[in-house]
């Protein structure tokens, strides 16, 4: 089993390049939770069931922009958190809070935290 798993990772997965679009065989992307959540919604819709990889003359630009989303990502969520505080903390501090501010204040988290995936890219590491 360890032998025909390092076979292949050296060989490659059959897909689809996410950069270029040619298929062809490289290294599969890494099974995140946006990744399995993309497979679970073209399995409901019945499309075709694809493999997200990156051939060989594309893996350096996609391990550039995985790890680019993945910065973005931890950003918008602190940016997320912040917004949601100084709601919060700012109506207090104003003498102006409510607990109907927590709904507005958590669903503009929620926008912010989910803004970047409109430029998601999988990561291609460990």
């Amino acid at each position: 089993m360890q032998k025909a798993k390092n076979r292949r990772e050296v060989e490659g997965e059959r897909g689809v390049c996410i950069l270029c679009g040619k298929e062809t065989s490289g290294a599969p992307a890494r099974q995140d939770f946006e990744i399995r959540t993309a497979r679970r919604l073209r399995q409901a819709l019945k499309l075709p069931e694809r493999h997200t990889i990156s051939c060989k003359g594309c893996f350096q630009e996609c391990a550039r922009r995985g790890e680019a989303f993945g910065k973005k990502r931890k950003s918008y969520l602190a940016y997320a958190a912040l917004f949601f505080l100084l709601l919060i903390f700012g109506s207090a501090g104003l003498g102006g809070f409510t607990p109907w501010l927590i709904l507005p204040g958590a669903l503009g988290a929620a926008i912010i935290s989910l803004l970047p995936y409109a430029s998601y890219f999988p990561s291609f590491g460990k």
